[in-house]
């Protein structure tokens, strides 16, 4: 069976993706202990998701909060209980927090602490998503690298910086910065969602499609036609991101009306 679903990956890049939590999967079972991968982009990690489903390999995606969008795969050992992954990922994932607070009342924005990290050498698979809030940054990484960017790290912007673990309780939720849009469009396929929530003419969100700028789930979507429900993001190239909150039911008219949230331009 693992041999067949390999034929999903399509690239170089998602055939070592398959290959690596193969692997991870297989050593996972043999020893009995947790084994995991290095921080995914979006779209790997929605690939890896869907090739873990389709192998019958157990994966569970962490990024350190809810909501997070870079995240490592986690493959449990047999005997290991992942029906509630929310039970034991804390314990076990080797993702941990950073809080990381400049001096002098300055405030950080996400690119000052990133640049921060790459400059003093860190790779960026090691590091997850970083959290801006009240001008602080909260840094998921690898809990093998958190001491060395304790110890390395001491400035960001200029700026002295003093950074420390945290636990997972202390981080804020994440501020939403995305514009809430209430429409109403005739079906739930892609194009009509789309050019609802981007303001585009029917036409140009199904060009946009076909010319492959659009992607669902961080996966890259070319039919015009593809059904989309609610909690499904759709990204558009050069044009932002939108959720698709809530399905609030039909109007008067037979058109359904939806509540979407649009990041970006």
């Amino acid at each position: 069976m693992i041999t067949d679903v390999f034929s999903m990956a399509k690239t170089p890049e998602e055939k070592l993706l398959a290959k690596k939590a193969s692997d991870k999967a297989a050593r996972a079972l043999r020893t009995c202990k947790t084994e995991n991968m290095k921080f995914l982009t979006p779209a790997e990690a929605a690939f890896l998701g869907a090739f873990c489903a389709r192998a019958g390999i157990r994966a569970v995606f962490d990024g350190g909060y809810a909501g997070a969008e870079r995240k490592i795969a986690l493959f449990p050992p047999e005997w290991q209980d992942t029906a509630e992954p929310d039970a034991w990922i804390p314990e076990e994932s080797p993702v941990c927090a950073l809080h990381v607070k400049a001096g002098g009342g300055m405030e950080l924005s996400h690119r000052d602490c990133l640049g921060a990290l790459m400059a003093a050498g860190i790779k960026r698979e090691t590091i997850g998503d970083i959290c801006v809030c009240g001008g602080e940054c909260w840094v998921f990484c690898l809990s093998e690298i958190s001491e060395y960017i304790i110890q390395n790290v001491k400035t960001a912007s200029r700026a002295k910086v003093v950074i420390r673990r945290a636990s997972r309780d202390e981080v804020p939720a994440p501020d939403s910065d995305g514009e809430e849009l209430n429409v109403t469009v005739p079906s739930m396929r892609l194009d009509s969602v789309a050019a609802a929530g981007f303001r585009l003419s029917r036409e140009e969100a199904k060009e946009s499609i076909l010319r492959g700028l659009c992607s669902v789930g961080h996966i890259p979507e070319e039919k015009p036609d593809a059904q989309v429900e609610q909690g499904d993001l759709i990204s558009f190239r050069g044009r932002g991101r939108l959720r698709i909150e809530s399905v609030n039911g039909q109007t008067r008219k037979g058109r359904i009306s939806l509540t979407l949230v649009k990041f970006g331009r």
